[in-house]
């Protein structure tokens, strides 16, 4: 008896477990994460200096439609995946839109295994980065960013390369460095994560508000959300 109440618990879990990965993308779902009410806009800007403005002087993002282009040899479930990303970025207050594009692409993704890499990296002119799973080039014009080449290790196991993706369409839309927060969808340690952590979607809002402007600084930045009212802020 113990051994099919084992059996029968080993059942549940399982059907449980392939209820969640059915459901992933069902209207529950959402990349973003705007469930903890505890994050502050210092963490907000904590976060984006460690990510962005430690590396560039002043703010630098998207201000025109995001207009991605895929290649290679993605699965269902990778269009899936790119499309609910698509879906739930463009909720963003500001943020300027992405959309898949069969040609006039700004952002070029390619899905390839690990073994056409090398010749990826040499057509696209990638040689100076390493790609470990994935890897993002950007293009920026005076604090503009204006072009990216995502690849993606396509022959890798699905659910890591979900989080990969998400990695680094977010790495694409200007965060730019690694985080030291495990929690972060850019996190230095590269664990497969399923979605935004609060600060990442809270620092994305942020980024994106229609009152920061491209070439802004820190401290520029910091004023204006010292006077804001986060409850009000995530309403807007």
């Amino acid at each position: 008896m113990i051994l099919i109440a084992i059996i029968g618990l080993m059942s549940i879990i399982f059907l449980q477990t392939n209820i969640v990965n059915h459901s992933r993308f069902d209207n529950n779902f959402c990349f973003l994460n705007d469930s903890d009410n505890s994050v502050s806009f210092a963490e907000g800007m904590n976060f984006i200096y460690e990510v962005q403005l430690s590396k560039v002087r002043t703010l630098e993002k998207w201000t025109i439609p995001i207009r991605i282009k895929y290649e290679g040899d993605p699965t269902k479930e990778d269009i899936d995946v790119l499309n609910q990303i698509i879906k739930d970025f463009n909720k963003i207050n500001g943020f300027p839109g992405m959309k898949i594009v069969n040609k006039d692409e700004n952002v070029l993704l390619i899905y390839a295994p690990k073994e056409a890499l090398p010749e990826i990296q040499q057509k696209y002119n990638l040689t100076n980065l390493t790609i470990d799973k994935g890897v993002c080039q950007r293009f920026s014009e005076n604090g503009e960013i204006t072009q990216a080449i995502i690849v993606i290790e396509s022959d890798i196991d699905q659910n890591t390369k979900n989080s990969v993706v998400l990695h680094e369409i977010f790495h694409m839309i200007g965060f730019y460095g690694h985080s030291y927060d495990n929690a972060s969808i850019i996190n230095h340690i590269g664990e497969p994560i399923p979605k935004l952590s609060a600060v990442d979607t809270l620092s994305f809002r942020m980024l994106y508000h229609p009152e920061i402007s491209i070439g802004m600084e820190y401290h520029e930045i910091n004023a204006y959300y010292q006077e804001k009212e986060l409850a009000e802020f995530m309403n807007d």
